[in-house]
């Protein structure tokens, strides 16, 4: 897959000013389809679940010997295309598995900070869904860029889902990110074949995007149409997080409440951790209306 070209590109709107006035929140939301926060998030807590993530990295064979870890260069000629991989080999399969069974990940998407704006949003207590990503895109990879697309595709039960996408670590023009056609949202359920190719959007659809830094957060609504960026860099790996938040009170899809990918089972992801932690099957104590798609 690969991204679309933008014909018009603005910054993105700052939402900092509205944060905790709900009907100012609202309308910003409804009006743009996202929510961009400039360093929202306290660096030093990103930056040690990027270590932890880059150490996992390390262990498989993915970073250049005798590089500065946080930097993330990988080794030459030696790729992880988790985004797209039809058939992925065991090794493949060990690397993102750990990943998504490290415990520090998981939490990350419980951030008080993050639940407490979308509270706000959202009126009502909060559900986040467990199927949760992990963004690890290599240099030069662009046939791996993801396409236009709207998360209601993928995600189903309530459109009222919210995705919230997180930078791990500075995000400049050469790493790319993630853009978002502005007011988008307001079109709604599109036809995901011609938002691939770019046919779903008129040529002078205003494009949001800026490069980013550590801290930032940017939440979109599930009919947002966004992209991923091309990662330009020689040979830097780029790292970002995303899960999705929704009402409890609304449908959620019984997919959203698995592991991303289905490569393991979530005993095998919580293997190592502590027998009752709470955070284990937290969904499950939950009063939701799962339904199959």
């Amino acid at each position: 897959m690969t991204n679309v070209p933008m014909n018009n590109v603005e910054p993105f709107d700052d939402c900092s000013d509205v944060l905790q006035d709900r009907d100012r929140l609202l309308t910003r939301a409804t009006s743009n389809g996202y929510l961009y926060f400039p360093r929202l998030l306290p660096t030093d807590e990103i930056m040690r679940l990027r270590q932890e993530l880059l150490q996992i990295h390390e262990r498989h064979g993915l970073i250049k010997e005798g590089t500065d870890l946080n930097a993330a260069i990988h080794k030459e000629e030696v790729y992880v295309d988790v985004e797209y991989v039809k058939k992925p080999t065991p090794g493949v399969r060990t690397f993102y598995n750990e990943v998504l069974g490290l415990r520090s990940f998981n939490a990350f998407f419980h951030h008080p900070t993050v639940l407490s704006v979308l509270k706000v949003l959202l009126g009502e207590e909060i559900l986040v869904h467990p199927r949760v990503i992990c963004h690890i895109v290599f240099p030069q990879r662009f046939e791996h860029t993801v396409e236009p697309h709207q998360d209601f595709a993928p995600v189903r039960g309530t459109q009222n889902t919210w995705t919230v996408w997180i930078p791990l670590g500075d995000c400049d023009a050469d790493l790319g990110g993630v853009a978002i056609a502005r007011s988008s949202n307001e079109l709604g359920f599109l036809d995901a074949g011609k938002l691939a190719t770019g046919e779903a959007l008129d040529d002078q659809s205003v494009w949001n995007w800026n490069p980013f830094t550590c801290g930032d957060v940017l939440m979109f609504h599930s009919l947002a149409v966004h992209q991923g960026r091309d990662n330009v860099t020689a040979d830097t790996i780029r790292l970002a997080t995303s899960a999705r938040y929704q009402p409890v009170s609304e449908p959620v899809d019984e997919l959203a409440l698995g592991p991303q990918k289905s490569w393991a089972e979530w005993n095998e992801l919580y293997a190592d951790w502590e027998p009752d932690d709470p955070l284990k099957y937290y969904w499950q104590s939950l009063p939701l209306d799962v339904r199959t798609y």
